[in-house]
């Protein structure tokens, strides 16, 4: 992102370079034409001064007369002449800073393609390390997230996954109670068959075969732990700050008039092919085209909280798969729908389903 934010920096210094380079040529250009027809004389005054005085014969009168006229007209010449020098030292002076300021520009996409190409790399050794764990999380979720591509709209996704979630964890802790009921059977039957042992032992081979019994049940009762500690847990609390998702400028706001009624969350203009980044730690609970958003991607921050990213051209993370905030999950596209060539990404928030202003949510960070 920060190479992203380089590179619009530039692009708008560059902007403004040009624009101020062809505004200097444009004044350089009326300031010539305004002192071109003086051209002719200035020339003749300053070949043959007396001569020009003299052409005409008149009475001293209107000779002095003239030769005022002259005067102030050498005064008129002399301060368009300065003029013209100065609109062409601003002109070549803007020229040099728009071309230094193109340097910059290409300076910061060289950076920009660089950080690029790093980040995919990055991405491509995250995919070749994903544990087996991931994979089956992720095809639980793809199924999910598929199930919920044919529902209406946002909000239709957002309560089918959250059904879906409630009803994983319901199933995983009956099967927890479950297997804690029969171990506890278990247990209670072997301490029946070990105290009827006990009473029947007499002797030194009777309390050496209690003794083992003994240790028997210890060991079953720590393999009853441990499958008790390996039953299926509610996911951790998501953790992390709060990133932006993209280097952009915001375009529409919260709550500003759209097609739809009031705008349920943000849109940002970023440049084409900006990387955009998870807002929040947490899973991926869809990723792929819905409907007229394009391609999308909801990430499940906890607590209630969802975010939905849509306008991607592209998307680098699964359905399943656990995100940091910041970490790159796609790109924008070349921003042929955008404001002035420029891509979109819309931001929404949502708490329980209601859509919420996301900025509070940027401001929290810290």
């Amino acid at each position: 992102m920060a190479a992203d934010a380089a590179l619009d920096a530039a692009s708008a210094r560059a902007r403004a370079a040009a624009a101020d380079r062809d505004a200097a040529i444009e004044e350089l250009n009326r300031q010539t034409a305004a002192i071109a027809p003086l051209l002719p004389l200035m020339t003749r005054l300053g070949l043959w001064p007396a001569e020009t005085l003299l052409a005409v014969p008149t009475d001293p009168e209107t000779a002095l007369r003239g030769t005022l006229v002259l005067r102030g007209l050498a005064r008129q010449v002399a301060a368009e002449a300065a003029a013209l020098r100065a609109a062409q030292q601003k002109a070549a002076t803007a020229s040099g800073k728009a071309e230094q300021e193109g340097r910059a520009l290409a300076e910061a996409r060289d950076e920009a393609r660089a950080a690029a190409a790093e980040v995919e790399a990055a991405l491509a050794v995250a995919r070749t390390h994903r544990t087996a764990a991931q994979a089956e999380a992720a095809a639980a979720a793809k199924e999910a997230a598929a199930a919920a591509a044919r529902t209406a709209d946002i909000r239709g996704v957002l309560e089918k996954l959250e059904e879906e979630r409630k009803r994983a964890e319901a199933e995983a802790r009956a099967r927890a109670a479950r297997e804690q009921a029969a171990a506890e059977r278990a247990a209670q039957r072997e301490a029946e068959a070990l105290a009827a042992r006990q009473r029947a032992a007499r002797d030194a081979e009777a309390r050496a075969a209690i003794e083992r019994e003994r240790e028997a049940l210890a060991t079953r009762e720590t393999a009853r732990q441990e499958a008790a500690a390996r039953a299926p847990t509610p996911p951790p609390e998501t953790r992390g700050g709060r990133a932006v998702p993209v280097a952009g400028r915001l375009t529409r706001d919260f709550g500003d008039a759209a097609a739809g009624g009031p705008a349920r969350g943000l849109t940002y203009a970023a440049p084409p092919g900006a990387r955009v980044v998870s807002p929040c730690g947490g899973r991926a609970v869809f990723s792929g085209p819905f409907r007229s958003y394009g391609l999308l991607l909801i990430v499940d921050c906890g607590n209630g909280y969802h975010f939905v990213l849509a306008g991607l051209e592209r998307l680098d993370a699964e359905a399943g798969s656990r995100l940091l905030a910041g970490e790159p999950v796609g790109v924008l596209g070349g921003g042929d729908s955008g404001e002035g060539g420029r891509a979109s990404l819309y931001v929404e928030l949502r708490r329980n389903g209601q859509a919420v202003d996301p900025k509070g949510w940027f401001r929290a960070r810290s």
